[in-house]
């Protein structure tokens, strides 16, 4: 069992305690020990707290304190005779920097992911005997899930994305467009189409497709495109998509299994041109789009279109 468990004190206080008993620390070690401790603390507190209220004090100490147990613990793998080794050769503040290091090392996995972490969630109070390094690596673990998680969107949007890329930080976001994406691309298989991106000809034909085909049918070649799509995957995509369940298409399946306003919701899960939206939603105002081709352009100056 962890010895902070069994004494009911965060390690470096453990450590610091038992040294100073055994006369290990000198009391001239401990005063500076604790005066390093206390700047440590006020600078955090005035760096990224508000030193306005006396909580905000106390919450920069149990910050200093958690990032200085988290280095200890690092540096000397929990071993107390290691530890009080590198107190006293080394110092407490060597102890911080270390545990700094690694809350930084989130930045160098995901930026965006980095930003959304408080360094509160660092603080330590003085009776707190959880594992900080187990809560650190489990924010590195979620680190590496965002930041693969805006790889794979990157590289799916190469292909699938209709307008201009605005990536945003917003993870929620990110899945729901990427989700788009994956739709899109099972969408163009369905109609065995090779294209990327739809046109008001490949909506028209996809929306016929869906409406007029056996429920059964459908379903079954959905399975066989989502079969076909999944291999043409990198093995480290592929896995990372079924992790987080993208590639089950639950969302598309319903809509086709209830073949109910279908037309009304296909649309609303797939990524489709601003162009095509428009249209489909009678928002054009006339003139030629840029984007479609010739086919798509004459079909606004149908008269049935208007």
């Amino acid at each position: 069992m962890n010895i902070a468990e069994l004494r009911n004190y965060p390690f470096l206080l453990l450590v610091l305690r038992d040294g100073e008993s055994e006369g290990f620390f000198t009391p001239e070690f401990m005063h500076k020990t604790k005066q390093q401790l206390s700047d440590m603390s006020l600078r955090i507190a005035s760096d990224n707290l508000s030193i306005i209220y006396a909580d905000q004090i106390k919450k920069g100490c149990e910050i200093v304190l958690g990032m200085s147990n988290l280095g200890l613990l690092d540096l000397c793998d929990n071993d107390t005779d290691n530890a009080k080794e590198i107190l006293k050769n080394q110092g407490v503040v060597y102890c911080f920097r270390a545990g700094w290091a690694k809350y930084a090392q989130l930045k160098t996995i995901s930026p965006s992911y980095f930003e959304e972490i408080s360094i509160r969630r660092y603080a330590l109070a003085i009776n707190d005997t959880s594992d900080i390094r187990a809560m650190h690596t489990a924010l590195v673990n979620e680190g590496y899930k965002s930041a693969k998680l805006l790889q794979v969107y990157k590289s799916i949007a190469t292909d699938y994305c209709a307008t201009t890329l605005l990536v945003d930080d917003d993870e929620e976001v990110l899945l729901f467009e990427l989700q788009k994406f994956l739709n899109t691309a099972i969408a163009l298989l369905l109609i065995d189409s090779d294209k990327k991106v739809f046109t008001t000809r490949l909506y028209e034909q996809l929306n016929t497709y869906l409406t007029k085909t056996d429920k059964q049918a459908l379903l079954t070649k959905l399975a066989t495109c989502v079969a076909s799509f999944t291999e043409q995957l990198s093995v480290i995509t592929k896995s990372y998509l079924q992790e987080i369940k993208l590639l089950t298409f639950a969302e598309l399946k319903g809509i086709i299994d209830q073949q109910e306003n279908i037309s009304m919701y296909i649309q609303e899960i797939l990524e489709l041109p601003i162009t095509v939206e428009n249209e489909l939603n009678g928002d054009f105002d006339g003139g030629y789009d840029f984007h479609a081709d010739d086919e798509d352009d004459l079909a606004y100056l149908r008269p049935e279109q208007r």
